[in-house]
């Protein structure tokens, strides 16, 4: 089971003289291999924890391809996936599916494969992002976010549903870019379409805020072209340019595959 103290994430907060301070747990101490092979630490909501490969119902050819996508990532898992650091990102809108299969990708490969998981809600990194944020300094205290860094396999969920000041820009791109060098994979869902630079300012006023880019920033969106491959869960509405991720050889092979 995973720690009731903090539920995995590693910390816990501790009010001293009015304010609320971020203190590394006792589990912390155990070390990681605790937590390999334990979905209960991953932190799933319980809205959420019910989700699995098995339960996944498609009801579009959209969502069969994104189902086989999901598939054949786990049966690839980890000989032609974790080794390249490759990820997995599902766009679609709600009620899609997207964190159904993400969902049931983390639950799968942290039961089978015996690796340490971890789901952040976007909303909620963020706030942790705010707390993490030294303003006196300019930087953010990684300590509190380090279960986001180190983790095996992480599933950042609903991307950009919350705007985000320039200094959150900078600490999101941190800990993507740490997982991208450290090559751990890393499983996304978004309710953003994506488009380039160029594509989203020439659309109309009202719909510049539905693409990823105006929401994640260009840094981000650039990381996650070389990271991850896009799945969607819903037909494009437009015709915008999808993620190319930097390994079409690796890419390709799983195309074949799924």
């Amino acid at each position: 089971m995973g720690c009731e103290r903090c539920h995995g994430i590693g910390f816990h907060y501790e009010t001293v003289d009015g304010r609320e301070w971020a203190k590394a747990c006792s589990c912390r101490s155990r070390g990681a291999a605790e937590t390999r092979g334990s979905v209960s630490a991953c932190r799933i909501p319980p809205r959420h924890r019910g989700f699995t490969l098995g339960n996944f119902e498609p009801r579009s050819e959209a969502q069969q391809a994104a189902y086989r996508r999901a598939l054949a990532y786990c049966e690839g898992f980890p000989q032609r996936v974790a080794s390249e650091g490759l990820g997995l990102l599902f766009w679609g809108p709600a009620d899609s599916g997207k964190t159904h299969l993400a969902t049931g990708i983390l639950s799968e490969l942290v039961a089978s494969r015996n690796l340490s998981g971890l789901f952040w809600e976007f909303a909620a990194l963020v706030q942790e992002m705010g707390r993490a944020y030294d303003k006196r300094s300019g930087i953010t205290v990684f300590d509190t976010l380090q279960g986001a860094l180190d983790v095996d396999l992480l599933l950042l969920d609903d991307l950009g549903s919350r705007r985000i000041p320039d200094w959150a820009h900078n600490t999101l791109f941190e800990i993507v870019d740490a997982r991208y060098r450290a090559r751990r994979p890393t499983l996304v869902t978004t309710a953003f379409e994506d488009a380039d630079r160029a594509s989203a300012a020439s659309a109309e006023q009202m719909r510049r805020d539905e693409y990823l880019i105006d929401r994640i920033g260009a840094r981000v969106r650039s990381r996650l072209l070389e990271m991850c491959l896009f799945v969607p869960m819903q037909e494009r509405r437009r015709s915008a340019p999808p993620f190319q991720p930097t390994r079409p050889s690796t890419l390709a092979a799983m195309r074949r595959r799924g």
